[in-house]
């Protein structure tokens, strides 16, 4: 059931609170204090269900959240140079994926051992996970790092080792100098 339904059904019952304390005055015990906390409620409950509908949200948790469940990431691909498509992995249904390179010692589930700059990728280079609906990146202390560069924007950042960022489809995410774009 949606929080605007909720809030609107409410506003139904204290309109109906309202109305029988309206009506039968001599039956209700308290009568002016339940028409005005009938009243109070069918307003803010009134109210609630606007900004509902007016934001389509009152949880607080922001666009960019909203956003990233519309457009969840599903696959990873290399880029060339001239941004032509060298290989895919999927994301659909993992929780987690590191990126490094396949040399037996260890277990990579994107491997960039034939990727056109393997050399500046370490053995295990990052990690990407799941959680609360959204991919993150975190640098696994790697020589070369990690950057990004965000989906419509120019800029690329360098990453902190150790800490966290969130992507979204789009966003180019740099394992030393190979591209790897999150769609």
């Amino acid at each position: 059931m949606s929080k605007r339904l909720l809030d609107l059904l409410l506003v139904c019952i204290s309109l109906a609170i309202f109305a029988i304390a309206w009506a039968y005055p001599d039956q209700v015990r308290y009568h002016l204090f339940c028409l005005g906390v009938s009243a109070a409620m069918a307003l803010v409950f009134l109210f609630l269900a606007w900004t509902d509908k007016e934001t389509g949200q009152r949880t607080g948790t922001g666009p960019t959240a909203e956003g990233a469940k519309k457009a969840t990431i599903t696959e990873l691909v290399l880029l060339s140079e001239e941004d032509t498509e060298l290989m895919a992995w999927e994301l659909y249904g993992k929780t987690s994926a590191v990126i490094g390179r396949d040399v037996r010692e260890a277990q990579v589930d994107i491997d960039l051992s034939q990727s056109p700059f393997a050399s500046m990728v370490d053995r295990e280079h990052a990690v990407l996970n799941f959680s609360a609906g959204g991919w993150y990146v975190e640098d696994l202390g790697s020589a070369n790092g990690l950057r990004l560069k965000k989906a419509g924007g120019g800029k690329v950042y360098r990453l902190s080792a150790d800490t966290p960022c969130l992507l979204e489809k789009g966003d180019c995410l740099y394992v030393g100098l190979d591209r790897l774009l999150l769609r």
